[in-house]
């Protein structure tokens, strides 16, 4: 039987956090290692998926494996590049107070995920990555999963990104997608929109 509860699930980078300096220091420092003549801006053409497809749509065949942890390493070293959007705290402990679930769902992997949240002392209930159990986006699994879990009608499930990849993964998953308008993403028409994190709580 399906519940009355309410969920908003995040997207990270270019919802939560700003990470774009350190995702092209680290793209800028990977690719000549391995002979890539791919720029930033190909690479980011590709934001919102995960690493491996975005290689695979740059044609890079070969090494994923080890241009992934160059990638990851450098990431890491860059981490002080990284910054919360403002009133992102603010923003989640009024939705708290509202009881809604919070969630997050990011293409960026499950241990970066984790020193991201850490830094920053961002809380959620559900935070879903990549992995080898369970279709990535823009298939509509992730968020079909913890619907199912915690019994919520699509109807009550708010999909907050800012690519074309997030809007097609909420539109397969038929949940509410509400587009984050300030962050990497080309625009976007959606019925709901937000210019900042906090104007979330003036539209749900």
């Amino acid at each position: 039987m399906l519940t009355k509860k309410k969920i908003i699930i995040f997207d990270l980078d270019g919802v939560l956090i700003n990470s774009i300096k350190n995702m092209e220091a680290s793209w800028k420092r990977t690719s000549p290692k391995f002979g890539i003549k791919k720029t930033f801006l190909d690479y980011r053409k590709y934001l919102g998926l995960p690493f491996e497809v975005i290689l695979k749509n740059l044609k890079i065949k070969k090494n994923h494996t080890k241009i992934k942890k160059c990638y990851n390493d450098f990431s890491n070293k860059f981490f002080n590049k990284i910054r919360i959007y403002p009133n992102v705290k603010k923003t989640l402990e009024i939705l708290k107070k509202k009881k809604f679930i919070l969630a997050v769902i990011t293409s960026k992997d499950y241990s970066r995920t984790k020193k991201i949240l850490k830094r920053f002392n961002l809380k959620f209930k559900y935070v879903l990555c990549p992995n080898k159990k369970i279709r990535p986006k823009p298939y509509p699994d992730q968020i079909l999963k913890i619907l199912n879990k915690e019994k919520i009608e699509k109807k009550n499930c708010f999909y907050v990104g800012d690519m074309k990849i997030d809007k097609k993964f909420a539109k397969k998953a038929k949940v509410n997608f509400i587009y984050a308008n300030y962050g990497y993403g080309e625009k976007i028409n959606s019925r709901l929109k937000i210019n900042r994190i906090n104007d979330l709580t003036k539209i749900i």
